[in-house]
């Protein structure tokens, strides 16, 4: 079926499938990020969520990094979470392609056409192919991610083990 607007094929069910992957599991880092800032802040995360729910990750991920510089006296602890927040950040670069991108069939199944508009770099438009495999590597990598984040909350104290039901 084609796109209305486009006139032009939609891609088919397994990458839009992969797409709303993307979505589903890039909410699972905001929270998280949204627990470390709220953390770092001293505020609490219920609050918190009137704020970062209207402000870019990146911002929110600025400040991180600011707040690390503050609060974070050791310097390893403070390398392990810039890094982190590195990778965060790329994360967000990809998912943001992923989901606001628009998309348009390829003629060879479990492939589709992404196209991105950024005034900021010399190629204004972009298409880019993208595969399944693609978008289940980022999936991957965006469970990688809420894996390493919550590790750290549990250890700096940002989220709080579960206690089993009995």
């Amino acid at each position: 079926m084609p796109h209305a607007m486009l006139n032009a094929p939609a891609p088919d069910k397994e990458i839009y499938a992969r797409i709303g992957m993307v979505a589903s599991e890039w909410s699972y880092v905001e929270l998280l990020l949204d627990e470390m800032l709220s953390h770092y802040c001293q505020a609490d995360p219920g609050s918190m969520y009137v704020i970062t729910r209207t402000v870019a990750n990146a911002s929110i991920i600025g400040w991180l990094r600011t707040l690390l510089e503050i609060k974070v006296k050791d310097l390893n602890t403070r390398d392990v979470i810039t890094d982190l927040l590195n990778d965060i950040d790329a994360a967000r670069e990809e998912r943001n392609v992923i989901v606001h991108g628009n998309w348009t069939a390829h003629p060879d199944p479990g492939f589709g056409w992404v196209q991105t508009f950024n005034w900021e770099r010399a190629e204004v438009v972009r298409n880019t192919l993208c595969s399944v495999a693609d978008l289940d590597a980022q999936i991957a990598e965006l469970q990688r991610l809420q894996g390493e984040l919550g590790t750290l909350g549990l250890r700096i104290g940002f989220l709080k083990p579960r206690k089993p039901k009995a």
